[in-house]
């Protein structure tokens, strides 16, 4: 592979591979050397990649692999909706008026909630949700993707939704 070759790949596929690291690890250096890290594995790996899966798919599972070890390291888990990360008002109050500055408290309060309801997914949960939601990956992906059946993925997409929905009407009833 050449510098030209590498460099159309880095354009084309940085950017989604750090969204999906910083949402795993939330916190933006960290992220930054996943990827960094990842493409150093791209760029030894590409002479051995068989073609059996294609370069996004085998990129994913490298960045995911990364984080898991970034996790077995720290011992924590933390996960961030897309909108937090490049909504600029995300965490900004709107006060307006009476009715908006209620409305933001409110959507506040729905964002920390879903914040700490994700917390209480598995790793595997956290993992497909975010991957079928955030990156918008079919279940076919996300299957080559963690190595599992597509029909384990959309059990665990199913069972995070519903785990979800219980967490979340907990929270709301309090």
């Amino acid at each position: 592979m050449n510098e030209k070759d590498f460099e159309h790949l880095y354009k084309r596929y940085a950017p989604m591979l750090y969204r999906t690291a910083y949402r795993m690890v939330k916190n933006d250096a960290d992220a930054l050397d996943i990827v960094q890290d990842a493409f150093i594995r791209v760029f030894n790996g590409l002479g051995k990649f068989r073609n059996e899966a294609n370069v996004q798919t085998w990129m994913y599972r490298i960045v995911m692999n990364l984080c898991y070890d970034y996790f077995r390291k720290r011992k924590r888990i933390l996960f961030v909706s897309e909108k937090d990360i490049f909504d600029s008002e995300a965490n900004q109050e709107m006060p307006v008026n009476e009715s908006t500055g209620e409305f933001a408290e409110l959507e506040n309060q729905r964002k920390q909630n879903l914040q700490m309801a994700l917390e209480k997914l598995t790793l595997r949960q956290k993992t497909v949700f975010n991957m079928r939601i955030y990156e918008e990956l079919s279940y076919e992906e996300i299957s080559k993707i963690m190595k599992i059946k597509v029909g384990t993925a959309k059990a665990t997409f199913f069972q995070a939704v519903e785990k979800l929905k219980t967490i979340m009407k907990e929270m709301e009833k309090k």
